[in-house]
């Protein structure tokens, strides 16, 4: 553990010094302690650092606190410091940001001005490019991750050698990457490229029916990650919800995709897939299965017919041929039942099913699709659709961000804040505000132990809907 001497100042939100004094620092892969000459110490995780802001000869670090610690006078060693410090912290934020498990490609210096509706500013960063993300590392703001498949557009002007990325609303414009740019631009095109012709490959293999143009309809509306509505891919070509419940159903869950279907509304079905590395799918499948530490919760604990689809079977359906994996690429499927409390209903309750349907679904996770004082107007045509379409892309985006780990979301708060191998999720929640909407949603799960188990399940759900 590297260790090193200077002075530290320690100051409160309106930037008292709460202390100060002569220090030593030392750090290993997740957590800082620093050591006043007298005193107590203190001892932090590193991804609880929201800004680190190195400077000629003082180091700044502001905690989610909103507390500030600052280190100066180290010497010929605060090079040192700042360096080793930075590169540690970074791999805790990859770590809090859940991208630990995913698959780099490269890393650029520049900087970065991002603006959106809630926020706007500019840093120094890092850019790590990933085969499905890009992590964006600046010092004087709390890191973030944008997901390829969500990139509208990629930008380069060659009079400002300014790269410029598009996401719903956000706008990243990357500068000062020097010889780099240019290939900073062709390797994010790249990826997003590669991204592109794998899910084209996969909703061919899909939906190999459609006509061409038929096909550029339902690639816009079921994009990689995203969830889309059955009702509109059926209004491009009435099969595809056939397709879909042939081709991504596993045998073995097919009791709980029917029964699930009978308690949705006709036409609010939604779908959508992920493409994953060999090794994903083995960690998915590991993932889903229930912590033997995390008893199940009963559905009061509150942490924090679909479309057009054939009526219910009463066996299960033979295996699917092809779950839509294109050039062997393992494919994660899964749907959204908004759910109605009595089957025949019109309009979902507040209440929506979230299932895998792609061989590693062990377990079926309830939400509520809006908080419950906005809950009658789902009742209401004219607001029901928006409002539900709204919450399932929300829930969606958690769910896609988490990369499909189930754990951050049916965890009870104390576990992860408790337990050391879980509180990089207790950080990714502070960080990733999608995250936290999404546990203030969850109800419970229902696990897939036996059909007639989880039907007892699946109707506590319902009768609290």
């Amino acid at each position: 553990m590297p260790s090193f001497s200077g002075k530290f100042q320690y100051l409160n939100v309106d930037g008292s010094a709460a202390l100060s004094g002569p220090c030593r620092v030392s750090f290993e892969a997740e957590c800082l302690t620093l050591t006043p000459a007298s005193g107590t110490p203190l001892a932090f995780d590193l991804g609880d650092i929201d800004v680190f802001a190195p400077g000629e000869y003082e180091l700044a670090l502001t905690l989610y606190t909103g507390k500030k610690i600052l280190l100066q006078q180290f010497g010929k060693t605060f090079q040192n410091l700042s360096h080793d410090l930075l590169e540690a912290y970074r791999a805790r934020l990859i770590q809090c940001l859940l991208l630990e498990d995913l698959e780099e490609i490269t890393r650029f210096d520049g900087t970065i001005r991002f603006q959106s509706p809630g926020r706007d500013f500019s840093s120094p960063a890092e850019l790590r490019l990933y085969k499905s993300n890009l992590a964006v590392l600046p010092t004087q703001a709390t890191g973030s991750q944008w997901r390829l498949a969500d990139i509208d557009s990629v930008n380069f002007d060659e009079t400002g050698y300014v790269v410029t990325l598009e996401s719903a609303g956000d706008r990243l414009a990357v500068t000062k990457l020097a010889k780099r740019t240019r290939e900073f631009t062709e390797r994010l095109q790249d990826a997003c490229a590669q991204l592109t012709e794998l899910s084209a490959g996969t909703l061919h293999d899909l939906f190999p029916f459609l006509d061409p143009d038929q096909f550029q309809q339902v690639a816009r509306l079921m994009k990689e990650g995203h969830a889309a509505p059955l009702g509109k891919l059926q209004a491009v070509h009435p099969s595809t919800a056939k397709a879909l419940e042939k081709n991504v159903v596993d045998a073995q869950l097919k009791p709980y995709f029917d029964a699930l279907c009978a308690h949705t509304p006709a036409g609010w079905l939604y779908a959508g897939f992920k493409l994953l590395r060999k090794e994903e799918e083995a960690e998915d499948q590991e993932a889903v299965e229930p912590s033997q530490d995390a008893p199940e919760a009963a559905p009061e604990e509150v942490s924090g017919g679909a479309g057009e689809l054939s009526p219910p079977s009463e066996t299960p359906a033979e295996l699917p041929a092809d779950s839509g994996e294109s050039e062997g690429t393992p494919v994660l499927h899964w749907f959204f039942f908004p759910l109605a409390a009595k089957p025949g209903s019109k309009l979902p309750s507040n209440l929506v099913a979230w299932e895998a349907t792609s061989k590693s679904g062990r377990a079926t996770y309830f939400f509520r699709l809006v908080p419950p004082e906005q809950a009658p107007e789902l009742q209401d045509p004219a607001r029901a659709l928006s409002l539900v379409e709204a919450a399932i892309q929300q829930l969606n985006r958690a769910i896609v961000l988490l990369n499909f780990r189930r754990e951050p979301i049916y965890l009870p708060d104390s576990s992860l804040e408790i337990q050391p191998r879980y509180r990089r999720y207790a950080i990714a929640c502070r960080k990733l505000p999608e995250l936290r909407r999404l546990r203030a949603s969850f109800l419970g799960r229902a696990i897939h132990s036996s059909p007639e188990t989880w039907q007892k399940q699946f109707e506590s759900f319902l009768s609290g809907a």
